[in-house]
C-alpha cells in the first residue's frame, strides 16, 4: 500500500470588527479566503455559539482604476465579509468564531469577547500594523536616467569637456566627408 502524504494547510486570518460585542450587538467578520481559480465562487461560511445564525462571507470588490479594464466591473479582493448579530442571551466570555471558505476549503478562527452591558465594548481592538512597501521610482539596473553611473545631478558620468571634445570631432568629420564628396561630383 501506498504511503499518503498529508499536507498541511495555514489558517487563514480572520478579523473581527469590533472584537468586543455585547449582546444584540453586530459584529463584521472578515476573512482572508484564497481566490477559487475556477469553478466556485469566492465565499465563506462563519458560525459562533454566540451568533444568531451561521452568516454567509460574501467577497469585498474594489472599483479598478480607470486604466485597469474597459469594463469598469469591480474585480474580487481574497477578503470575504459577513455581519452577524450577537444572540440577545450571551453570556460574558471568549467565543471562538470559526470560518470556512467555500471555494478552497481553507479555514479560520478568531476570538470574540462578549462584555457586559456595565463594560465598555468599543475598546479599541489589536489591529496589524500596515507595512511599508518601497516603490522603486527606477527601472531595475538603469540608473534612473541621465548616465548609467547614479543619474543626470551624479558627478561620475562623462565629463562636459570630453563630451564636446567627442562632439566637435564627429562634427568635423561629418563636415570633412562632406567636402570630399562635393569635390569628386
Amino acid at each position: 500500500m501506498a504511503d499518503r502524504t498529508t499536507i498541511s494547510r495555514q489558517d487563514i486570518e480572520v478579523q473581527l470588527q469590533p472584537a468586543r460585542a455585547k449582546a444584540g450587538q453586530k459584529v463584521w467578520v472578515l476573512a482572508n479566503c484564497p481566490i477559487p481559480e475556477g469553478g466556485p465562487e469566492h465565499r465563506g461560511t462563519a458560525s459562533a455559539e454566540v451568533f444568531s445564525a451561521a452568516i454567509t462571507l460574501e467577497p469585498i470588490l474594489a472599483t479598478p482604476s480607470p486604466s485597469a479594464s474597459a469594463t469598469g466591473t469591480p474585480a474580487a479582493r481574497p477578503w470575504v465579509r459577513g455581519q452577524a448579530t450577537v444572540a440577545d442571551g450571551a453570556k460574558t466570555g471568549v467565543y471562538d468564531v470559526n470560518t470556512r471558505c467555500e471555494g478552497t476549503n481553507d479555514t479560520g478562527k478568531a476570538s470574540l469577547r462578549i462584555v457586559s452591558d456595565g463594560e465598555s465594548s468599543s475598546k479599541p481592538t489589536s489591529r496589524p500594523k500596515p507595512t511599508r512597501t518601497i516603490i522603486s521610482t527606477h527601472g531595475p539596473a538603469t540608473g534612473g536616467g541621465g548616465t548609467a553611473a547614479g543619474g543626470p545631478n551624479d558627478g561620475s558620468g562623462m565629463p562636459l569637456g570630453t563630451t564636446g571634445a567627442l562632439l566637435a570631432v564627429a562634427l568635423a568629420g561629418g563636415a570633412g566627408y562632406l567636402v570630399v564628396r562635393r569635390r569628386r561630383s
